[in-house]
C-alpha cells in the first residue's frame, strides 16, 4: 500500500461502523495509527532527532525510579541528558540476558507515569536457559495492536477471510467467529481457528485443508513443514491470500519455497516477548523497517555501528516501557544493516534478521557467518523436502534430511560438494535420511541451523 494507507483506512471496506469502534475501543488507536503514518516518511534526522528526546524523557524516568538503570549511568559516567545526545547511546555498555536476570527487582522502576499503567509481567520462553521476567506497562500494550493493524494495512489485506494461526505457546486447539483483537477492534473478520505447533504436520495439512484459510499466521518452521507436506501428498490451498510468519528466523530457502509453492511472499514481523513488534517487513521491497518506538543498533564484536551490508548482533532499546529499562539489551540475535528503502519510508532498515549466535556457521580459525548451504542448487542434483544441520564441532556437521527416496551415493556426494563450498569450508558432511518430516522442539519451534562447536 502507498503512502496514504492511512486515508485508506477510513473507506476500507470491513471497517466497523463508528458505534461498534466506540464499545469495541478500537476508535483509541486510530489516533496513533495517524502519528506513525506521519511519521514514517520524515526525514531521517527528524526521526532521529524525535527518538532521542524520547530516549532523554526515558533516561530520566528511569535513573529516577530504578535502582539498577541509575548505577549503570553512574559507571558509565552518563548523565540522561548525556545519554541522549547524538552518539551518546553508544557509551553506555549493553545490558545481558544474565544482567537483568540478576538484577532481579532492583531492575524495575517504583513507578510509572500518569496513563502508562496498569502494568503486567510477561516472561519469555527461556530459549537460551536463561528465562526472564519484564514488566511493560499498558501503553506498550496499545502500541502493539496499532503495529499489527500498520501491519496489515501496509499489506492491504482484506480482514472478511477466515485465519488459521499457528504459533508458540499454545497449549490446545480453539476457534472464534472473528480474529480477535486487534483486528475485530476495527474491522468486521472472519472467522479465526488455532492450534498448537506441536500437532503433528499430516494433522496440521489435513485441518488446514478442511478449513480452508484466506490467511495463516504460522512460525516458520511450521510453514517449512506444511510445505514439504503439501508437496508428498499433492494438496493445495487454493484459497490463501496471504503467508505471515513471526518467532523464529525466515531463511532465504523458505521463502523460495513459499513464493514456488503458492504463489505469495512471506510477510515476517520481527518480534519477541520482551519487546512486542520491532520490525514489519516493507509490502514493496521486503526490508524490514524498525518501528517508531524502538532504537535497534547492529553492532560488530568491538561494539562499533555496523554499516550497511555488515551484520552484527543487536542491542534494542525500548522507548515507551517506564516500567523496565530495556536500553541497549543485548537480545542475543544477529542482523544485516539494509541500505535506505526504496518505497520512501525513512524508518531504520535491516535487511535481514539471522538468528542467534548458535544459528551461525563456526569455522576453524574461530570466524562466524550465516550458514548459506547451497539449497537453491539441491533441486538439480536430489529432491530435499526439509533439512536441519547441527555442527558438532568445527570440521564436522550432521545434515538431517527428510526426501521421499534415499540419494545415490554420487548424488549425495554432489550435495556435500555443494553444501562444503557455500559454508566456505570443506567439512564433513555426514547425511542423515528419512521420509518423514523432521521433529521439532520444545513449543514447536525448529532450526535449520544449530552450532554446538566451540
Amino acid at each position: 500500500m502507498s503512502a496514504d494507507w492511512i486515508e485508506r483506512l477510513r473507506t476500507h471496506p470491513d471497517l466497523l461502523p463508528p458505534e461498534q469502534r466506540a464499545r469495541t475501543g478500537g476508535d483509541r488507536l486510530i489516533p496513533l495509527l495517524r502519528e506513525y503514518a506521519g511519521a514514517e516518511r520524515l526525514p531521517v534526522a527528524e526521526l532521529a532527532s524525535r527518538q532521542r528526546m524520547r530516549l532523554r524523557a526515558l533516561a530520566r524516568h528511569c535513573a529516577a525510579h530504578s535502582t539498577h538503570f541509575a548505577a549503570r549511568l553512574r559507571a558509565a559516567g552518563l548523565t540522561p541528558e548525556a545519554l541522549a545526545e547524538r552518539g551518546g547511546l553508544s557509551a553506555l555498555p549493553p545490558l545481558t540476558r544474565r544482567q537483568l536476570v540478576e538484577a532481579g527487582e532492583s531492575l524495575f522502576c517504583t513507578a510509572v507515569p500518569p496513563g502508562h499503567g496498569p502494568i503486567t509481567e510477561t516472561s519469555t520462553s527461556g530459549s537460551t536457559g536463561e528465562p526472564v521476567t519484564i514488566r511493560r506497562p499498558k501503553n506498550c500494550h496499545v502500541h502493539w495492536l496499532a503495529a499489527c493493524l500498520r501491519e496489515h494495512l501496509w499489506h492491504g489485506r482484506r480482514f472478511d477471510g477466515r485465519l488459521a494461526v499457528l504459533r508458540a505457546n499454545i497449549a490446545a486447539a480453539t476457534s472464534t467467529p472473528n480474529w480477535g483483537a486487534p483486528s475485530s477492534l476495527l474491522f468486521r473478520t472472519g472467522p479465526s481457528a488455532v492450534q498448537p505447533p506441536t500437532l503433528p504436520i499430516s494433522e496440521v495439512v489435513r485441518w488446514l485443508v478442511a478449513f480452508s484459510p484466506q490467511h495463516l499466521l504460522v512460525l516458520p518452521s511450521c510453514l517449512a513443514g506444511i510445505i514439504a507436506e503439501l508437496e508428498t501428498t499433492g494438496q493445495r490451498l487454493p484459497g490463501l491470500q496471504s503467508l505471515r510468519t513471526l518467532s523464529e528466523t525466515v531463511t532465504p530457502h523458505l521463502r523460495t519455497e513459499a513464493r514456488r509453492l503458492f504463489g505469495l511472499p512471506v510477510d515476517d514481523c520481527y518480534s519477541s516477548q520482551e519487546f512486542g513488534v520491532m520490525a514489519l517487513q516493507c509490502p514493496e521491497a521486503g526490508t524490514y523497517h524498525v518501528a517508531e518506538p524502538i532504537l535497534l543498533e547492529v553492532v560488530d564484536p568491538e561494539g562499533r555501528a555496523c554499516a550497511p551490508g555488515q551484520t552484527g548482533r543487536l542491542l534494542v532499546t525500548d522507548l515507551i516501557n517506564f516500567a523496565t529499562p530495556l536500553i541497549r539489551y543485548e537480545i542475543g540475535d544477529f542482523a544485516e544493516v539494509g541500505e535506505a528503502c526504496p518505497c520512501g519510508r525513512n524508518l531504520a532498515p535491516i535487511r535481514r534478521f539471522l538468528g542467534r549466535e548458535r544459528n551461525l556457521v563456526l569455522l576453524p580459525d574461530g570466524s562466524r557467518h550465516w550458514p548459506l548451504v547451497g539449497f537453491h542448487q539441491w533441486g538439480e542434483v536430489f529432491p530435499v523436502r526439509q533439512f536441519q544441520f547441527i555442527q558438532t564441532d568445527r570440521q564436522s556437521i550432521t545434515a538431517k534430511m527428510s526426501a521421499p527416496t534415499r540419494p545415490t551415493a554420487a548424488q549425495a556426494a554432489r550435495l556435500a560438494a555443494i553444501i562444503q563450498e557455500s559454508l566456505g569450508h570443506p567439512f564433513e558432511i555426514r547425511f542423515h535420511w528419512q521420509e518423514e518430516p523432521l521433529p521439532r522442539g520444545p513449543g514447536g519451534k525448529f532450526e535449520e541451523f544449530h552450532c554446538r562447536a566451540s
